[in-house]
This record gives C-alpha cells, sequence and structure tokens, in this order.
C-alpha cells in the first residue's frame, strides 16, 4: 500500500516538473518569437501559421519577392524541426539536453549577429523536439493553436458534465508561459534595446543546464 502511494507521489511530482518544464520552454519560445517579430516586422520566427497566411496574401497580390522572404523563413523552420529531431534521435534519453544545446548555440549566434533570423528560425523548429508531452498531456512549445483548441475542449466537456477531473486547465500553462515570455522580451526590448537578444541566450543556457540534474521528458 505504502509502495503505491508513493509510486502515485512520485509520479505526480514528475507531472508537475514536465509540466513547469513544458511553461518555461514555451516562455523561451515566447521570447524569441516576439523578438523575431520586431525584427522581421511583423513576420514570425516560431509561428508559421502566421507566416504562411501571410504567404498566401503576398502571392495573391503579386509581391512575390516578399512571399518569397516568408517562403524561406518557413523553410528553414522545417529544417530546424528535422535537425532538432535527429538531435533528439541521436541522443536518446538525454534528448532534452542535446536538443537545448544546439538552440543555446544557435540564439548565441542570432545575438552575436545582431538578431540574425537564420538561426533564430532555426532553433525554434529545433526546440519542438525538447518535448512533446508532460505525462499523458500532450504540449506545444512554439505554438499554442492546438493547445487552446485542447483547452477550449476540455472547458466544452466541463460545461457538458463530461470531464474527468481538472486536466483540461493545464493545456493552458503552455500558453501563459509564450504569452508571458512573449511580455518579458517585449518590455525589455523597449529598455534595452536591440541587447534583448542575449535575453533568450540567457534563459536557453539555465534550461540547459537545468536539464543535466532533472530525469528526462518524455
Amino acid at each position: 500500500m505504502n509502495g503505491a502511494v508513493e509510486s502515485a507521489g512520485t509520479a505526480r511530482a514528475e507531472r508537475r516538473r514536465a509540466l513547469l518544464l513544458a511553461t518555461l520552454l514555451a516562455g523561451l519560445a515566447g521570447m524569441v518569437d516576439a523578438i523575431g517579430f520586431i525584427r522581421l516586422r511583423h513576420l514570425f520566427v516560431s509561428y508559421m501559421s502566421g507566416n504562411s497566411t501571410q504567404l498566401a496574401v503576398a502571392v495573391g497580390r503579386g509581391n512575390f519577392d516578399e512571399a518569397g522572404s516568408i517562403l524561406v523563413l518557413i523553410v528553414l523552420f522545417v529544417l530546424g524541426a528535422a535537425g532538432g529531431q535527429l538531435t533528439a534521435h541521436v541522443a536518446g534519453g538525454r534528448h532534452l539536453t542535446a536538443v537545448l544545446a544546439a538552440v543555446a548555440l544557435l540564439l548565441t549566434a542570432a545575438a552575436i549577429f545582431d538578431t540574425a533570423p537564420v538561426p533564430m528560425v532555426l532553433a525554434m523548429g529545433a526546440l519542438n523536439a525538447a518535448m512533446h508531452r508532460a505525462g499523458n498531456l500532450p504540449v506545444s512549445l512554439t505554438f499554442v493553436t492546438g493547445t487552446l483548441v485542447r483547452f477550449g475542449q476540455g472547458f466544452g466537456d466541463f460545461l457538458a458534465g463530461r470531464g474527468s477531473g481538472w486536466g483540461w486547465v493545464e493545456q493552458a500553462l503552455p500558453w501563459l508561459g509564450l504569452v508571458g515570455g512573449a511580455i518579458l522580451a517585449g518590455a525589455a526590448q523597449v529598455r534595452i534595446g536591440a541587447a534583448v537578444a542575449w535575453a533568450p541566450v540567457g534563459a536557453a543556457f539555465l534550461l540547459f543546464v537545468w536539464s543535466l540534474v532533472i530525469p528526462p521528458p518524455e
């Protein structure tokens, strides 16, 4: 009996740690996306749905130079996601640490080269391989549409009396992390200007160090 209680307590602790990690990783993505949004004048380094819509609008209007620039961002994001996934496969159980190391190095390069968009987009694509689930809860790190859909569906089930527990509320945490990170980056940009590019570098390295001492997530 005591063993079962201890096991349940351990599982809850691991789930809470995984949710905190997902929230912080989403916060990192929010910081980078906000900085990229300012740098690229209303384009994104992680939100490819928005970029895809703007690509389509540019093509429809015949602005093919603009469309080409947006398409490059989308291709770079896909390449970053592929690279992150390959890194995770090679690293195995320590995939979080390996992916965060790659992300931190890419963000460092972006900061050194005056908020260069190429390493920023590659970093955001790669970050998605850091973790996919917090316990049995699917998480999204660099985009939150799916997170908000799952939150809304859980709320709908709750209103209909079909929900079981409050687990659906946890879906809001990555969204809060992403928005919070973007707010911090926006506020810092006003105060320190281009030096804000080093803020996500510091955050990524702190998360990398933390990943060295915690059990790896899924």
